[in-house]
């Protein structure tokens, strides 16, 4: 994020719904400035936009890896309170470094229906990047396959960074935008689900 250049992330999703619990995990993520462990992959945390969806998890943290093995990567965090830990690789990316901090992205989960398609599917997606910074309040967008897809809930994510705090709204600009164009997706494309967060430090 922020233009750091990396080969993959490492999300993990916790539920923390007890206010005061939230209070100390958010506070011991900012303590450690998102250090979560000795090669120095760089974590940011978090929490899900109200009435969003994403296992039932009250935040999620993505740790960007230089590491060439982003699986490997995953499985030297130590994260005891994660409910879920998924790695992704990079596939592509769009957008220049933002001049200040990403305040929020959208974690948009999608899958290829038909093996047949699957080149042009990632054709087609890794341009609608460019569409897409274009015409909303987003600034970098970057695309992932999934490690281990049994695992995680689609095959391929991409997360669209903004620096607006409300990224929920600017996730919701972006499906107006899409239906007033009348725009189509890629035909073997499934959308398994957008969530909306935002920057907890």
């Amino acid at each position: 994020m922020e233009g750091q250049e990396h080969t993959g992330v490492v999300v993990t999703t916790l539920s923390k719904p007890d206010s005061a619990e939230t209070q100390a995990w958010e506070d011991a993520f900012r303590g450690k400035n998102g250090a979560a462990n000795a090669s120095g992959d760089r974590g940011i945390a978090f929490r899900v936009a109200p009435g969003y969806d994403l296992g039932g998890a009250t935040h999620v943290a993505i740790y960007e890896t230089q590491q060439p093995d982003v699986a490997a990567a995953a499985e030297g965090l130590s994260l005891d309170d994660a409910v879920t830990t998924e790695s992704y690789t990079k596939i592509a990316e769009y957008g220049p470094v933002g001049e200040g901090r990403t305040r929020g992205v959208v974690l948009v989960f999608t899958d290829c229906e038909d093996p047949a398609e699957e080149d042009g599917f990632n054709e087609w997606y890794s341009g609608h990047l460019h569409h897409t910074i274009e015409a909303i309040d987003f600034y970098a967008a970057t695309r992932y396959v999934s490690n281990d897809p049994a695992r995680t809930p689609s095959k391929y994510l991409a997360i669209y960074e903004t620096q607006s705090e409300d990224p929920a709204q600017v996730q919701k600009d972006g499906v107006d935008w899409w239906v007033k164009g009348n725009f189509e997706g890629h035909k073997a494309m499934a959308l398994r689900n957008e969530v909306p967060v935002t920057r907890i430090d």
